[in-house]
């Protein structure tokens, strides 16, 4: 029993030694521009390009916890350096969408988004959520044409 309790003690050390992020199933980047690499250094080539608020799944950290091996709406995969993620929630639009000024479907249409825009998740009312844009508009987008944070929140 004390064996269980010690190997508890450490894997719970372990885990809260490593990034906040390392807990968290998705981060945003919290930067306007960042770049997502071929492997976990500034000398890998880069794969894409990500912008402020774009959501991605993390799937592992590297040895030096300094990288996060993410993934996109899409399934793109590559490493991208930890100090360009938040924790602000974001999601990105899976298709062509509206943005409403109410969350109705009968609302006015505020602005539309391509698919991939990312958008910043202010809250939830039913199946409709309130974002906002990297300019700052707000507006209402219905979360069946949404990826990101709120996946693991449902």
């Amino acid at each position: 029993m004390k064996n269980i309790a010690k190997i508890s003690i450490t894997v719970i050390a372990l885990f809260l030694g490593i990034n906040a992020f390392a807990a968290a199933e998705y981060a945003s980047v919290g930067v306007n521009e960042g770049n997502v690499r071929r492997c976990a250094s500034t000398k890998c080539k880069i794969m894409f390009k990500v912008w402020k608020y774009t959501p991605l799944k993390m799937l592992s950290v590297s040895k030096d916890k300094n990288w996060v091996e993410v993934k996109d709406f899409q399934g793109f995969r590559g490493w991208i350096n930890k100090d360009l993620l938040s924790e602000t929630p974001g999601l990105s639009a899976k298709s062509d969408a509206n943005i409403r000024v109410e969350p109705s479907s009968d609302a006015e249409v505020a602005w539309i988004v391509q698919e991939g825009y990312p958008l910043k998740f202010i809250k939830k009312q039913g199946k409709w959520l309130k974002v906002e844009g990297t300019d700052g508009v707000k507006g209402w987008i219905h979360s069946s044409v949404t990826w990101g944070f709120l996946e693991y929140k449902k």
